[in-house]
């Protein structure tokens, strides 16, 4: 930041020349701390939480209640959002009528993150929804505006455009368990309940706690599905899962958004030596987790297996958006 009279100001985006009370802007605003909690990318669409659905709900309805207002085109990604807004000139605009606009829209969606946080169907990320400003850029021709309009409708598709290549680049072990029917564990971070009673998630409209019409996938409390279990086994439930598939002697698929380590814990080396695990990578060892990729290793999870079983998944979460656009019922908790 630039220091003023021996003080650090925030540097002012907006232009002093520019007259904002009309006319056709492209508008960027940006999550606090860049974090993704209005959805995840999933494939080539953004699936939006309750958070994101909130937001895009009030960019929707900014015309009803300033009808100078009029919403071209929207985007909500996982960390920011993009629209284009033309303003109609009006007696009662200024020539910050634009930023008066953003700042109410960013204040209610603030207030809705209160309220979903309060009802825990969002994460607590802090005080802070958004980051203090935005940014904005004038749209002066047509050409300019079909641009801007082709650049949001394929921003979740363009999202993807920096993975690191296929989940299965760098592998150990038995690869022969690609070539078997899986089953899938995930879990959220924030794991809660108990995680060797996994629950399988179900497709279409099943009625809530119904007992699941398969068994178990550990032992305890009936059969264990004999299939192979594959799953990232980084959130808490997910490694006490590997614990007991290791301890059982089960074959397991891993894979690790971050590289292959180069020193595998003993029991995941005994495993791969005897031919009953398989470990995957997008990246090389060493890479460390990009939580994008992360999200990404988890779609490849959810979408390889024939069946997919869960611990607690955080409401509004990665996790939660990746099983709904499979089509999973992924509500409620363990």
């Amino acid at each position: 930041m630039p220091v003023v009279d021996g003080r650090y100001r925030r540097p002012q985006l907006r232009n002093a020349r520019v007259n904002y009370r009309h006319g056709w802007f492209f508008v960027t605003f940006q999550m606090a701390g860049n974090k993704s909690e209005l959805g995840a990318i999933v494939g080539e669409e953004c699936v939006l939480n309750r958070l994101g659905e909130a937001v895009k709900g009030l960019v929707e309805t900014l015309p009803k209640f300033n009808p100078e207002v009029f919403v071209d085109c929207l985007v909500v990604m996982p960390n920011h959002v993009h629209l284009v807004v033309k303003i109609d000139d009006r007696p009662g605009n200024d020539e910050h009528h634009l930023g008066k606009i953003m700042r109410k829209l960013k204040s209610l969606a603030a207030r809705e993150y209160r309220l979903l946080k309060e009802q825990g169907l969002a994460r607590d990320i802090g005080t802070k929804l958004w980051q203090e400003n935005y940014w904005e850029k004038i749209v002066t021709s047509r050409e300019q505006l079909d641009a801007v309009r082709r650049y949001i409708a394929n921003n979740p598709k363009n999202w993807s455009v920096d993975r690191f290549g296929p989940v299965t680049s760098h592998a150990v072990g038995n690869l022969a368990l690609l070539d078997e029917a899986l089953d899938a564990f995930v879990a959220s971070e924030d794991a809660r309940g108990d995680a060797l009673a996994p629950r399988e998630c179900t497709r279409g409209a099943t009625a809530r706690g119904a007992t699941p019409p398969h068994p178990n996938i550990i032992s305890g409390g009936g059969a264990v599905v004999p299939r192979a279990i594959i799953s990232t086994f980084t959130s808490p439930q997910e490694r006490e899962i590997l614990a007991r598939l290791i301890a059982q002697g089960r074959r397991f698929i891993a894979v690790y958004p971050g590289g292959i380590p180069a020193a595998l814990p003993r029991g995941v080396a005994e495993s791969v030596k005897a031919g009953r695990a398989l470990l995957l990578s997008p990246v090389a060892s060493g890479t460390g987790v990009n939580k994008q990729r992360a999200v990404w290793c988890n779609e490849y999870v959810v979408k390889r297996a024939s069946r997919v079983w869960r611990g607690y998944i955080s409401p509004g979460g990665t996790l939660h958006s990746i099983l709904r656009a499979a089509g999973y019922d992924a509500e409620g908790t363990i």
